[in-house]
C-alpha cells in the first residue's frame, strides 16, 4: 500500500468512502454505477472489486478476458470524486490507435478526453491538463517518458495533486517489448512471428522510474493474456513487489468463439488457403459479406492477403485501391491519416474486411467483428488476443487459425515437444499448432499456467474441464472436439454472409444447398533470383561513407532519433543501390532514381555532395589509377597475342602427312596387363605406365569370426538394455495410470452429480 500523503491539497475520495467495510464498500460501488449505466450492463464482480481495491489506496493487476470491460474500471473509480476535484486519470496505451477509439468513447459517455500524440500535444492543450480540463488523459509511454512538454506537466506539484489514478492498458506488452530489450527477443522464432509486436521500445524499461515518482496515486495494470512468469517480470519492471498489488480475476475463457484450426495446404507466403474463405461477388456482395479481421505476422504479408481476397471475390488488382469497398491493410507503418480513415471506415461499416498486423490486435473495442483469421503459427498469447477481436457483442465470433504443418527447424512432432521446455515462447508455438486436445482449454491452460497442453490426462487439463462443466460453458465445438463440422465449416465458408452466418455456425449441416466447388490449389513455379555480386572494395568504401554522412546530416538536421531511426529513411540498402552504380551516377536525379525519391529537404543535395567529395578523395584517385593500369594491361595482352598470331605459319603450309597421321587413342585402363594396353607399353613410347592401387589387405577368417563374435554381444546388450528401459517405463506409466484413473473417477462423480 503506497504511503499516506500528509498534504491536504492533494485530491483525494471522501472519507465515507474510505471508512467503509470491504462488503459494504462493494454494494455502495454497485449502487453509484446503477444508474449511470444500462440496465442490462451492470457492474460485473472484477469491476467492483477492482474499484474497490483502488478506494483502499492498492496497487491493482486486474486480469479478464477480452471483452470483459475492463477499461470501464477507471470511469467507475473516476465517479467516486467530487466533480469539484477535477481530478485527472493518466492512461498508458502502447498504439495511438487504441487510444484514439477510448477518447470516443469515454466523450460519448459525456466525459472529457484528450490522446497526447506530436499532432494535437500543443502548449494549449498542456495548460487545459494542468487546469483539469480532460477527465481522461491518454499518452504512449514514450510520450510520458521523452516528452519535455509533458514532463513539465507531470511533475508540477498542481498537476500531481489532481493525479487519482495512472492506468497500464495492456500490460502484458510490458514483457512482450522487455524481451526485446533484454535481447532475448532475437532468440524466439514466437517473437518474431509478430512484426509490429517486435519494435524496439526502451521507454517501456524506465516506466517504473517515472510512475514513482508520484505521491499516493494508485497504479492499474489490465490486461487479457498474461503469463505467470509475464507478471513477474512486469512487477520488477515497474518496481512493485508482489505483496503490494492485488490481483482481481474474472472469467479468460470465452466459450461464444469456436476455434478452428486447419493446416496450410499451401505455402504461408502465398495465403492461397485464403482463396476457400470468401465467395464471388455474383454470390456473396462485399456489403454483406462477414465482418473480418485477417492477421498476418509481417506487414508485406498484409498487401498479399490482400491480393489473394480480391481473387477470390473476383475483383483483382482492387487491392491497388486505397478506397476499396471490399479489404483494407493497417499496420504499424501506414500513415496517421490512411489508420484513421480505415478505422473509421470499418466502425461505419463501408468495408467488411480489414487485412491487418498485429497492430490493430490491442483493445480495440468493435462489436461487428464476427470472425478472426490468423495465417501462420504464432505465440498464443498474441493470437488470443487476435481472436479476442471477434463476438464482443455477445454473438457466437468464429476464429480461423491457419498453421503450418511443419516449420523449419521448429518442434513438429509430440514425441520433439515432451522433450522441450514446455513453458518456452517457440514450444508453446509449436505445440498450439499440432495439440490434439481442446483448443479452448489449451488456450486457458496456456493463460493460467504459461504452456500448451498436449495431453487430456494433464491435471490442469481435467481441473480445467471440471470447470467448465462447473460454471455452465456450453460444449466446445472446436476442431479437435469436433473435427467433422469443422471440416464441413470450412467447405460452408464461401456461402457465409451476414444473414446466414450465425445458422452455419450453429450447424452446418443442415444448411441448404451443395458444397461450394473447392478452389484449386495455384502451383507457383520456384524462380531463382541470381546471387548478388560481391561489392567490390571501392563501393564498399562509398557505401559505409553515404551511411555515415546521412547519419551526420539527420541528427544535425532533426536531433537525436526518438520514434524512428534516420536508417529507416536511408540505410545500406539505399546506398548500395548508388555503390553499385558509383561508375555510372552524374547528377542528382540518378540518385533520386535509385534510391525513389527525395524524403528529407536536401537529402538530395547532400549525397551528391558527399559522391563528389569521395571522387575527388585519394581512394577513389587511387581506384581511377588501377582500373587505368589495368585497361593498358589489357591492351598490351591483346598485342601480345595477336603477335603471336601473325608468327604462326598459315593451315595451308602444314605437310599433308602430318593430316593423315592415326590420332593416338587412350588405352583402355580395364585391360591393363594385356598386349598394347597401358601397362605393357614400354616407357620408351612415350606413355605413362599405369599406376597400381593397392586396396587393404584381407581380413583373415580368425579375424573375421572375432568381428562377427563382437557385433553380435553388441548387439544383445543394447537389445538388454532397451528391453529393461521399456520394462521401466512400462510400471511407471501403470502406476500413473492408476492414479489417474482415480483422478479422472473422481472428476466423472463430480461431472454425473453436476449434471
Amino acid at each position: 500500500m503506497p504511503p499516506t500523503k500528509d498534504k491536504s491539497t492533494k485530491t483525494s475520495l471522501a472519507k465515507k468512502w474510505i471508512r467503509m467495510e470491504e462488503t459494504e464498500l462493494q454494494q455502495a460501488i454497485v449502487d453509484d454505477c446503477l444508474p449511470r449505466y444500462p440496465e442490462n450492463e451492470p457492474p460485473k464482480p472484477v469491476q467492483v472489486d477492482a474499484v474497490a481495491n483502488l478506494v483502499k489506496g492498492r496497487h491493482t493487476f486486474v486480469m479478464a478476458g477480452t471483452g470483459c470491460g475492463k477499461s470501464r474500471i477507471s470511469e467507475m473509480y473516476y465517479n467516486l470524486f467530487a466533480k469539484t476535484k477535477k481530478a485527472v486519470i493518466l492512461v498508458l496505451n502502447p498504439l495511438d490507435a487504441l487510444g484514439d477509439n477510448q477518447v470516443k468513447e469515454k466523450v460519448a459517455q459525456h466525459y472529457t478526453a484528450v490522446n497526447l500524440k506530436n499532432q494535437n500535444f500543443t502548449q494549449e492543450v498542456a495548460i487545459d491538463i494542468q487546469k483539469g480540463k480532460y477527465n481522461f488523459v491518454y499518452l504512449s509511454p514514450e510520450v510520458f517518458l521523452n516528452n519535455e512538454m509533458f514532463s513539465g506537466i507531470y511533475h508540477d506539484s498542481a498537476f500531481q495533486d489532481r493525479l487519482a489514478l495512472i492506468v497500464v492498458d495492456e500490460a502484458h506488452m510490458l514483457y512482450s517489448w522487455g524481451l526485446v530489450a533484454n535481447k532475448e527477443a532475437k532468440k524466439s522464432s514466437a517473437h518474431k512471428r509478430h512484426q509490429d509486436r517486435a519494435v524496439f521500445r526502451p521507454s517501456y524499461g524506465d516506466l517504473g522510474r517515472q510512475m514513482m515518482a508520484t505521491e499516493n496515486t494508485p497504479v492499474l495494470l489490465l490486461s487479457a493474456t498474461c503469463r505467470p512468469i509475464a507478471i513477474t517480470e512486469i512487477l520488477k519492471s515497474l518496481k512493485i513487489p508482489e505483496d503490494n498489488i492485488h490481483f482481481s480475476h474474472a472469467e479468460l475463457t470465452r466459450p461464444e468463439l469456436r476455434i478452428l484450426r486447419f493446416p496450410m495446404e499451401s505455402s504461408l507466403k502465398s495465403a492461397n488457403d485464403l482463396l476457400d474463405m470468401f465467395g464471388r461477388k455474383e454470390e456473396v456482395n462485399s456489403k454483406e459479406m462477414v465482418p473480418t479481421l485477417i492477421y498476418s505476422g509481417t506487414r508485406n504479408a498484409t498487401f498479399r492477403v490482400m491480393k489473394v481476397v480480391n481473387d477470390a471475390h473476383g475483383t483483382p488488382g482492387e487491392e491497388n485501391n486505397p478506397d476499396s469497398l471490399l479489404i483494407r491493410r493497417y499496420h504499424a507503418s501506414t500513415g496517421d491519416m490512411d489508420k484513421d480513415d480505415t478505422i473509421s471506415g470499418y466502425e461505419l461499416a463501408d468495408f467488411p474486411c480489414i487485412s491487418s498486423t498485429m497492430a490493430l490486435g490491442l483493445g480495440q473495442n468493435w462489436k461487428r467483428v464476427r470472425r478472426v483469421i490468423h495465417m501462420g503459427r504464432g505465440d498464443p498469447s498474441c493470437i488470443n488476443q487476435m481472436i479476442g477481436r471477434c463476438g464482443r457483442d455477445g454473438k457466437p465470433g468464429l476464429a480461423i487459425l491457419f498453421v503450418e504443418p511443419k516449420r523449419k527447424f521448429g518442434l513438429n512432432t509430440p514425441e520433439a515437444i515432451s522433450k522441450a521446455d514446455k513453458q518456452e515462447n517457440d514450444t508453446r508455438m509449436d505445440s498450439l499448432a499440432i495439440t490434439p486436445v481442446c483448443l479452448r482449454i489449451a488456450f486457458s491452460i496456456d493463460n493460467k499456467h504459461g504452456y500448451i497442453t498436449m495431453d487430456r490426462d494433464d491435471l490442469n487439463y481435467l481441473h480445467e474441464e471440471c470447470r467448465e462443466v462447473d460454471e455452465g460453458f456450453a460444449p466446445c465445438k472446436c476442431s479437435n472436439c469436433a473435427p467433422e463440422e469443422a471440416v464441413l465449416l470450412k467447405a460452408r465458408m464461401k456461402q457465409m454472409n451476414n444473414n446466414n452466418f450465425d445458422a452455419i455456425l450453429e450447424n452446418p449441416k443442415d444448411v441448404p444447398g451443395p458444397l461450394p466447388v473447392k478452389s484449386p490449389k495455384v502451383k507457383r513455379s520456384r524462380v531463382t533470383k541470381p546471387k548478388e555480386k560481391k561489392l567490390r572494395p571501392i563501393e564498399l568504401l562509398v557505401l559505409n561513407r553515404l551511411v555515415e554522412c546521412f547519419n551526420c546530416f539527420f541528427i544535425q538536421t532533426y536531433g537525436r532519433p526518438r520514434s524512428f531511426l534516420p536508417e529507416e529513411i536511408f540505410g545500406r540498402t539505399e546506398a548500395n543501390a548508388i555503390a553499385r552504380k558509383l561508375d555510372e551516377v552524374k547528377t542528382i536525379d540518378d540518385i533520386a532514381k535509385l534510391i525513389g525519391g527525395e524524403q528529407l529537404d536536401g537529402e538530395l543535395d547532400m549525397l551528391q555532395k558527399t559522391l563528389d567529395e569521395f571522387r575527388r578523395g585519394p581512394e577513389y584517385q587511387a581506384y581511377l589509377e588501377e582500373q587505368e593500369e589495368y585497361s593498358k594491361h589489357i591492351d598490351n595482352e591483346m598485342e601480345r597475342l595477336q603477335n603471336l598470331k601473325r608468327k604462326l605459319p598459315p593451315k595451308e603450309s602444314v605437310p599433308a602427312q602430318v593430316e593423315n597421321l592415326p590420332k593416338q587413342t587412350r588405352p583402355n585402363r580395364k585391360i591393363a596387363g594385356l598386349p598394347g594396353s597401358e601397362a605393357s607399353m614400354p616407357e620408351d613410347r612415350g606413355v605413362m605406365p599405369v599406376t597400381v592401387r593397392v586396396g587393404k589387405p584381407r581380413a583373415s577368417a580368425s579375424e573375421v569370426a572375432e568381428n562377427k563374435r563382437l557385433r553380435a554381444e553388441k548387439k544383445k546388450k543394447k537389445e538388454e538394455e532397451e528391453a529393461k528401459r521399456k520394462s521401466d517405463s512400462q510400471k511407471k506409466w501403470e502406476a500413473d495410470k492408476i492414479v489417474l484413473e482415480e483422478i479422472k473417477n473422481s472428476y466423472a462423480d463430480k461431472r454425473a452429480r453436476c449434471s
